[in-house]
């Protein structure tokens, strides 16, 4: 709860700071605001919506603490082992804005300049869904952990493709995970008459092989969005269950989580969510069992048979683990880096997708490695003394265990944009790909104001500039030629555009670079 405050924090704060005359007092905004304004709160709730200026000032020492320490916005994968799509990660030019900001006393500015505060609601991300799946309301009838699913039909008459799903727990302090499955038998239903209650007790999947695993919710998740042109297929007249996880300590209250999904009729590339490394079938030094006052590393490998478009990950574990990283080694012996989080944290978990879908080739290992630190030394430990943890579905049990986003592969995968804060240059090898700094002035700068991008070009170099919103839309795209190597200064325009964050790419020759950009 003290990460979601302080990130409440950091988001009101824009409202008072955009105002402020310094460049530099101007960039905190950008800051702020540009980094967050895809953060959700997984309850669906609004926290942080009725925070002030005031309750900033009085917090600042600690904003500063905590976006210096890296601790805020919350963002668990290392950025120097392998990159991922809509990063929450603050540069160190960024950070040192808000520090700057807040041992300058955290000026107001003029407040009477100041934009409206943003305002939540209760609604989520996914605002307008084409089928929204209510669980009864449940009253935990368990003092140990219990798992349940909750089977309800779609009421879908043909075919649909599910483009974004959303998970909003009823009672997100009870709720330990999510499950979300499209299931095309009738079993969950025969499963669910033979008990008493809303669902049926269900330990690891669904009780069914008719089901098929669609998405999931962790404490940290947001909305979980595929990329254009790829969508999972709910069959007509199929069910989804849900299955949730409610942790030791829950018994007597209640909970109705839902699920709010987009729907297209359209078909759309076939995507997979699957365990492929996991504690069952993929480890080489298991079974995964850690003695009482020990530390122990578990490794996993599985092969893959077949061409496919990796589109994201999502490692798991419980809580005495502390670190997980996992990669891909090529039939040649080439690794990709897929993600690290040195410093795992159960509260903050999620499905990263890549900047852009990775080909792995038939006959890739898919590797992982995790370290767990049963000790007293482990803060996170929920033992005190210290017993042996194997793995089990409890909270208190350990897994060890990456999801793997996929579809099959097909030519160009590539070179999709999942993530338009990051360019690709078409055509050329990512390894052949130089990622240059640009510079934007004036920035944040009113509409009426002239802004300039700056740019080190090469000889004869046609450079191609782009300005995305910050979904991803793209809004205005030109082209420059330079004839000389050297400094470059190109005029943005800002014709058709409104106030708001913007992303500014240039592609010239074998080089890329990126920049957010504010319009106040």
């Amino acid at each position: 709860m003290k990460k979601t405050f302080f990130l409440g924090l950091l988001l009101n704060a824009y409202g008072f700071l955009s105002a402020q005359t310094p460049t530099w007092s101007g960039n905190i905004a950008k800051v702020i605001y540009g980094n967050c304004t895809s953060c959700h709160h997984s309850g669906g709730a609004a926290p942080f919506s009725m925070i002030s200026y005031g309750q900033t000032f009085n917090n600042r020492s600690l904003i500063k603490t905590f976006v210096s320490q890296k601790l805020m916005p919350p963002w668990p994968p290392d950025s120097k082992y392998s990159q991922h799509a809509f990063s929450r990660e603050l540069s160190e030019s960024e950070i040192q804005s808000i520090t700057s900001w807040v041992d300058a006393g955290a000026p107001s500015g003029d407040l009477t300049k100041a934009p409206a505060p943003p305002v939540y609601d209760n609604l989520g991300f996914i605002k307008n869904p084409e089928l929204t799946i209510t669980m009864p309301s449940y009253t935990v009838s368990s003092s140990v952990d219990e798992y349940r699913c909750f089977p309800d039909s779609t009421r879908l008459a043909k075919d649909m493709w599910m483009t974004a799903l959303e998970c909003i727990p009823g009672d997100p302090s009870i709720v330990h995970h999510v499950l979300i499955f499209k299931d095309k038998g009738t079993r969950s239903y025969t499963l669910d008459k033979n008990e008493a209650g809303p669902g049926y007790v269900c330990f690891g999947g669904a009780g069914t092989s008719d089901a098929e695993l669609i998405a999931a919710w962790v404490p940290g998740s947001g909305a979980f969005v595929l990329p254009k042109g790829f969508g999972m297929k709910i069959p007509a007249r199929s069910n989804i269950i849900i299955q949730v996880h409610y942790p030791a300590g829950a018994k007597g209250k209640k909970d109705q989580t839902k699920v709010k999904m987009q729907l297209t009729d359209k078909p759309q590339r076939e995507t997979f969510l699957a365990p492929v490394l996991n504690h069952e079938t993929s480890m080489t030094n298991g079974p995964l069992k850690v003695p009482s006052n020990t530390k122990k590393t578990f490794n996993q490998r599985f092969v893959i048979p077949f061409n496919i478009s990796l589109i994201g990950v999502a490692p798991h574990m419980h809580l005495i683990g502390t670190s997980i990283k996992t990669w891909a080694v090529q039939a040649d012996g080439k690794e990709i880096p897929l993600i690290s989080i040195p410093h795992w944290d159960f509260h903050w978990q999620g499905i990263y997708q890549f900047p852009n879908p990775i080909k792995l080739a038939p006959f890739t290992a898919l590797m992982s490695e995790a370290v767990y630190d049963n000790t007293e030394a482990n803060h996170h430990n929920p033992n005190s003394p210290p017993k042996e943890v194997t793995q089990g579905e409890s909270t208190t049990d350990e897994m060890m265990i990456t999801y793997f986003l996929f579809a099959a592969y097909q030519a160009g995968d590539e070179r999709i944009i999942i993530d338009s804060s990051y360019s690709l240059v078409s055509g050329i090898k990512s390894e052949a790909v130089i990622k240059k700094d640009m510079y934007i002035s004036t920035n944040p700068g009113a509409i009426n104001q002239p802004s300039n991008l700056y740019i080190q070009s090469e000889s004869n170099d046609k450079v191609k500039v782009s300005i995305f919103d910050i979904r991803g839309t793209l809004i205005q795209t030109a082209d420059h030629l330079f004839a000389i190597k050297g400094h470059q200064s190109i005029a943005l325009s800002k014709r058709t555009l409104i106030p708001g964050i913007y992303i500014v790419k240039a592609q010239g020759k074998n080089w890329t670079g990126s920049a957010k950009w504010m319009i106040l």
